[in-house]
């Protein structure tokens, strides 16, 4: 499944890595929590080496998984508990932003549960990805993903330049300093051994880099990854880099469009495109995660309607072809090995009882059109349900799914929809810009 946990030749992987790079100081043990905050403990390599033989092991306290961001410091945990990292050491990668640091991804252990794993986001995702491979081991999935982000100044407003961006694949916006600092971002993602498709200005204010496939639990280490490292180097060039849905209070809105398919390309391709369709109130939960996420269901986002389509970005699901899609219902605020976890378990379940796919390829482009008409004409096609317009309509769909909760487990479900639900209650105290800026000291 492309994990090790308590992997015999961990200490191995470590010596060689740190004799290859004799310059390393630091080892950051990190870990996406529930609200799909980056966190870290910074150790020596030394340290690091003794976690990796057993003689050591990283503790954390209760909180580590479980801060609302409209709440934070404060906090619910459900008592005393004792948790630990274990690093994925087939993840170590060093930071391309600072050479002499690296990173391992983690997964998070709870002593007090039956099963330590059972409310680790990571872990569900390697679950999902074992019983894909016990039933269609024949096949494999790659993901990719697309970054959308914006620069600000100091006074979180749109960074402004003789060179501004314009509009969609133009060159305005990238003859200037706004260049410089992302052909830094490129520099440190080459270091680190992430490949990039390409990179483009995307819209007014905003720059897309658009990462190559990798295999999913690969594919969102890189993710994870170049997302701190478009933050960092920004930040060294006196800019501030956000991928926070809204960063401005009229203007872009940023997401995270994962590219997923199926190699080769399964017959019934079709019948996991169905899965996750008919889950797509439940996923939302997991993919749009907080209140800002919903500023997304609109055209040329997110989309307004649960639907599919060949090349059509008007839609939640856009279909490049056959087996391959991009999921645009996702954002820089989801644990992104929740939200695939939850899809790749989604479509099993399309796959396993042959859901047919009744929904036609939608060819309407629904923001073109009027009330009525667009009701017509997706009618035609089989679209008569709208995607949720806010966290609480996700929540209530995901609380109410009982193949969700079986899928990636009550402990899990239990507490990430614990802590929606306070972000969701204390965002909604807001204003907006209020909440914007929380956003954007955390994204």
């Amino acid at each position: 499944m492309g994990s090790s946990i308590d992997n015999p030749k961990a200490e191995s992987i470590l010596t060689e890595f740190l004799k290859e790079r004799p310059n390393l100081r630091f080892i950051r043990l990190q870990w996406i929590d529930y609200s799909g905050v980056l966190r870290a403990r910074i150790i020596t390599p030394e340290r690091c080496l003794q976690i990796a033989r057993g003689a050591d092991i990283c503790t954390l306290s209760q909180n580590c998984m479980v801060i609302p961001i409209s709440t934070a410091p404060k906090c619910w945990p459900d008592g005393i508990e004792e948790w630990h990292l274990l690093p994925d050491w087939d993840s170590l990668i060093v930071c391309g932003f600072s050479p002499s640091h690296a990173s391992v991804m983690c997964f998070t252990s709870c002593d007090n549960l039956d099963n330590p794993l059972a409310r680790c986001p990571r872990f569900a995702l390697c679950q999902s990805l074992e019983v894909f491979d016990v039933l269609f081991g024949e096949h494999h999935i790659l993901m990719g993903f697309e970054i959308e982000f914006v620069f600000l100044d100091e006074t979180y407003t749109p960074l402004q330049s003789l060179d501004q961006t314009v509009g969609y694949s133009m060159l305005s916006g990238l003859r200037g300093k706004n260049l410089d600092i992302i052909e830094t971002i490129m520099d440190s993602l080459i270091a680190s051994g992430i490949d990039v498709h390409h990179f483009h200005v995307e819209a007014v204010h905003q720059y897309e880099i658009a990462l190559s496939a990798l295999p999913p639990l690969r594919a969102i280490d890189s993710l994870i990854m170049a997302m701190e490292t478009i933050r960092t180097q920004a930040l060294r060039h006196g800019v501030r880099a956000t991928v926070t849905p809204s960063p401005v209070l009229s203007g872009p809105m940023s997401g995270i469009h994962a590219h997923f398919s199926i190699n080769p390309n399964p017959p019934n391709s079709s019948s996991f495109l169905s899965g996750v369709l008919a889950r797509m109130k439940s996923l939302c939960a997991f993919g749009l995660s907080n209140c800002d996420s919903y500023c997304r269901i609109a055209p040329d986002c997110a989309g307004e309607w649960i639907a599919w389509g060949t090349g059509n970005k008007d839609l939640p699901i856009r279909q490049v072809h056959p087996g391959r899609w991009e999921f645009r219902f996702l954002d820089a605020t989801a644990n992104a090995y929740l939200f695939t976890s939850a899809i790749i378990s989604a479509g099993i379940d399309g796959m396993k009882t042959g859901l047919v796919l009744e929904m036609k390829d939608c060819t309407v482009v629904p923001s073109a059109l009027g009330s009525e008409e667009v009701d017509v004409k997706l009618r035609d096609v089989g679209v008569t349900d709208r995607m949720p317009k806010t966290l609480q309509e996700s929540l209530e769909a995901a609380k109410a799914d009982h193949e969700i909760i079986k899928w990636i487990g009550r402990e899990l479900h239990n507490q990430y929809i614990r802590v929606k639900e306070k972000e969701a209650e204390y965002f909604l105290k807001m204003t907006t810009d209020e909440r914007r800026r929380k956003f954007l000291d955390y994204f």
